[in-house]
């Protein structure tokens, strides 16, 4: 029989063993390196994913609306400036955005439509707000052909509309009547959110993690208005918006937008 050799005798020495030891650590350590770095990209990815979406979905909500801005306001008798407000981290307009419509209108012909203040529609006078401050109550618009109209509501009760001023002209039945809103969009550098608020409803969180809001207001020719634009000048508005992701990633989302009935 074979003896075994002295190595197969005696085993593995403990230098040996300490440079296997050694070896599988190093490998250890640059697999974990490894996966270290991979999930601080990955995270980094998602946050950065998530602060984009956010930023995106806020400034496509705020696109959308500013491009109504006048909507069933701009060029009606007792219309004031569509835009009421505008700062660089807010703004504050008139128009429909919630494209309430009241079926059939007037109900009745108007035949003494300059002390008129109480209107009747049809149906849907729900679509129109009052609130504990009666400045930020919806108006209303009424339309007959090329006669048209805005007027403050002072109440509604049922199908019955009061207005705050009297009507100027006659509208028979089936006139187009629609609600206006007052809209506010603004950034809480407090709370770090994007808010929104309709008339005297208070203001509504639409974004988290919100770091900045810039606005940018232009005229006809393109030119920028500055910091205190005068409102009836502004034709363009240009929306930066900078949201925050889980790690702290930021992301900025730009849009230039050109309301359509300025």
């Amino acid at each position: 029989m074979n003896r075994l050799s002295t190595a197969e005798e005696n085993g593995y020495t403990l230098a040996e063993l300490l440079i296997v030891i050694a070896i599988l650590g190093m490998v250890a350590a640059a697999v974990a390196g490894v996966y270290q770095v991979s999930l601080q990209a990955y995270t980094r990815a998602t946050s950065l994913e998530d602060a984009q979406l956010g930023a995106r979905a806020g400034l496509d909500r705020m696109s959308t609306e500013l491009r109504l801005i006048g909507a069933y306001w701009t060029g009606a008798d007792g219309a004031g400036d569509a835009i009421t407000a505008a700062t660089p981290t807010s703004i504050t307009f008139l128009a429909d955005v919630d494209r309430d419509t009241v079926n059939n209108g007037v109900e009745t012909t108007v035949s003494a439509a300059a002390t008129l203040t109480a209107v009747p529609v049809s149906g849907a006078a729900d679509a129109f707000n009052v609130y504990s401050s009666s400045a930020l109550n919806d108006y209303v618009y009424i339309v007959n052909g090329a006669t048209r109209e805005v007027r403050q509501i002072a109440g509604v009760a049922g199908t019955i509309i009061t207005l705050a001023t009297a009507l100027t002209n006659i509208y028979p039945a089936g006139s187009i009547v629609r609600s206006v809103e007052t809209v506010t969009y603004a950034f809480d550098a407090t709370a770090n959110t994007l808010t929104r608020s309709v008339g005297g409803s208070g203001a509504d969180t639409i974004l988290d993690n919100v770091t900045d809001l810039s606005l940018t207001y232009f005229d006809a020719n393109g030119a920028s208005l500055g910091s205190s634009p005068t409102v009836t000048l502004i034709r363009e508005i240009q929306i930066s918006l900078t949201t925050r992701g889980s790690d702290g990633s930021a992301r900025t989302m730009t849009s230039r937008v050109r309301p359509r009935n300025l």
